[in-house]
């Protein structure tokens, strides 16, 4: 491949010691069909022998740009080095647990030939063993979760911004990059400065991405869910009167019973280990309930760890980057 010739495009991976997800990345972005010289620039969170030793295998692969942060102070601050560093005039974000389709960067870029600014946002579609947590409530939730993206009028598109997105340069400046004060919802941040700022969000179903990364288990969920209701303590200073939680349901009996009931569970997950621990009392209970029982406890468990967590967030968000270290910590005993 060329390396003379100026990207068209630039693909930003922020990674943290993703060695073990890295693989399937680099490996779909190898068979992109884009015959226009484009980039990936993959920013390393902090130095790591593993990752690098990866990276460096595929260096004559992909026009492949590495930036090592001497130390990891969050995917924010990774990100807008990544981005900073990118040459491509269309910019690409995909992390390091997504898979594209071969016309991924082609796709992006036919957006982007079009008079006004635009975003671009792939929906994630979650790979997910077949478990009883998966089968109970981990792909119906996803199924819901994508339904809800593709349905929701433009206005309401920024709480899709996430790990799989494009805007241009030009797009990308205007805004300023994220905000690093966010360790969580640093997407939701910046998709509706985009929104606000003009730039008309799309959301593309041939851009749907296949997703590594899921919580495969009701207490990685239960803790995310805490972590991610607590988020919206600083979302709310930033943006007072927006609301980053997913869409409310029909205000009716059964949604005033289900309300109830998460207001009475949240007061015995108050924080996020209380809400790992509950989410594992149920992933014990899975195997022997039925599947449609077994969903209604995780998303209760769910709920109430998210309404927990915005009760008890804090907007300095420094303390829930433990989240982010648990899962990988557990990502990497798995491999073993």
């Amino acid at each position: 491949m060329e390396h003379d010739d100026t990207p068209v495009a630039s693909v930003i991976v922020p990674t943290h010691r993703g060695a073990h997800r890295l693989g399937a990345l680099l490996a779909a972005l190898e068979a992109q069909d884009l015959t226009e010289p484009w980039e990936v620039v993959v920013v390393v969170d902090g130095p790591d022998a593993e990752t690098q030793s990866l990276l460096d295998a595929h260096r004559n692969r992909l026009r492949l740009r590495i930036v090592i942060r001497d130390r990891s102070t969050g995917v924010a601050a990774a990100l807008n080095t990544g981005y900073g560093a990118a040459l491509g005039r269309v910019l690409v974000r995909c992390d390091d647990d997504l898979t594209p389709a071969p016309s991924m960067l082609r796709r992006h870029l036919e957006h982007h030939q079009a008079s006004e600014p635009v975003g671009v946002i792939g929906p994630t579609r979650d790979s997910l063993p077949d478990t009883p947590y998966a089968r109970a409530y981990g792909r119906p939730a996803n199924a819901r979760s994508l339904a809800a993206a593709y349905a929701r009028p433009e206005r309401s598109r920024w709480l899709g911004w996430a790990a799989h997105n494009s805007l241009t340069r030009d797009s990308w400046d205007a805004v300023g990059g994220f905000d690093e004060s966010f360790a969580y919802r640093e997407d939701s941040d910046l998709g509706l400065r985009l929104a606000e700022h003009g730039v008309h969000l799309i959301v593309d179903p041939q851009l749907e991405i296949e997703h590594r990364g899921a919580a495969g288990d009701a207490a990685t969920r239960a803790a995310r869910a805490w972590v991610s209701g607590a988020s919206e303590v600083l979302f709310a200073t930033r943006h007072p009167g927006a609301r980053p939680e997913l869409e409310s349901a029909p205000w009716n009996v059964r949604t005033r019973v289900w309300s109830g009931a998460t207001v009475l569970i949240s007061t015995l997950v108050r924080t996020r280990r209380a809400a790992a621990k509950a989410g594992s009392t149920v992933d014990r209970l899975l195997p022997l309930l039925p599947r449609r029982a077994g969903g209604w406890s995780v998303a209760l468990v769910v709920e109430a760890a998210a309404r927990a967590g915005r009760r008890g967030g804090n907007p300095d968000q420094s303390a829930y980057l433990v989240q982010k270290e648990a899962e990988l910590a557990a990502e990497r005993r798995a491999r073993r």
